[in-house]
C-alpha cells in the first residue's frame, strides 16, 4: 500500500502524471487544483481571485487542507497532487516536480488557449500569493526545500510516462510498496 503525494507549480506535469500513475498503479486520485478550481467556481471566482482572496481569508486554504488532510487518514492506494499534500499526508511517499518557468508557463498557455505574457503574468501573481500564504499560516519560508521531499524530479525536458516510471522505480527502492 502507498500514498503518494506530488508537490509542484503550475505546468510542471502533476496532473499528468497523478493520472498516468493511478492507471498504471490502479490507485485512486485526489488532486488539490481541482478542488480549489471548483471550490472557486462555487464562490464566483476564477483560480487566481481565489489565490488572492485566501491571502487574507484563511478559511478557504483551512478547508482545502482539512479535506487533504482527511483524505490521507482515511485511505490508501493513492496519488494525491497538491502543493501542501507532502505536510497534510506526512506518511506518504513526497515527490516534488520542478521545471523551467518557460516551459511550465508555455503548458499553461497551451492548456488553457491563453496569450503566453497573460499567463506568466497570472503564473506571478499566484505563486506570490500562493508563498505569502504558506509563510503567514504555516511557517513554511520555502515550500520547495529538497528536506521536504523523497524524489525531486526536473519535468521540464521529459515525458510524463518517464516521469512516472522515476516515481514508480523510487517507490521500489524505498520498499514503498
Amino acid at each position: 500500500m502507498a500514498k503518494i503525494t506530488i508537490f509542484g507549480l503550475a505546468g510542471t506535469g502533476k496532473g499528468t502524471v497523478c493520472r498516468l500513475l493511478c492507471e498504471k498503479l490502479g490507485y485512486r486520485s485526489f488532486s488539490g487544483g481541482d478542488f480549489a478550481r471548483e471550490t472557486a467556481r462555487k464562490m464566483g471566482l476564477t483560480i487566481n481571485e481565489i489565490d488572492e482572496l485566501s491571502r487574507y481569508d484563511k478559511s478557504v486554504d483551512i478547508e482545502r487542507d482539512r479535506v487533504i488532510e482527511d483524505f490521507g487518514k482515511t485511505n490508501d492506494n493513492f496519488v494525491v497532487e497538491a502543493r501542501l499534500g507532502w505536510k497534510f499526508i506526512p506518511d506518504s511517499y513526497k515527490v516534488s516536480f520542478e521545471c523551467d518557468f518557460e516551459e511550465r508557463t508555455r503548458r499553461v498557455a497551451q492548456r488553457e488557449k491563453k496569450d503566453i505574457v497573460t499567463v506568466q503574468a497570472e503564473t506571478v501573481q499566484r505563486e506570490n500569493a500562493i508563498y505569502d500564504r504558506f509563510l503567514k499560516y504555516y511557517g513554511i519560508k520555502n515550500v520547495n526545500d529538497p528536506k521536504h521531499f523523497d524524489l525531486i524530479i526536473d519535468t521540464t525536458h521529459i515525458t510524463p510516462e518517464e516521469i512516472a516510471e522515476k516515481i514508480i522505480n523510487g517507490l521500489k527502492e524505498n520498499n514503498v510498496f
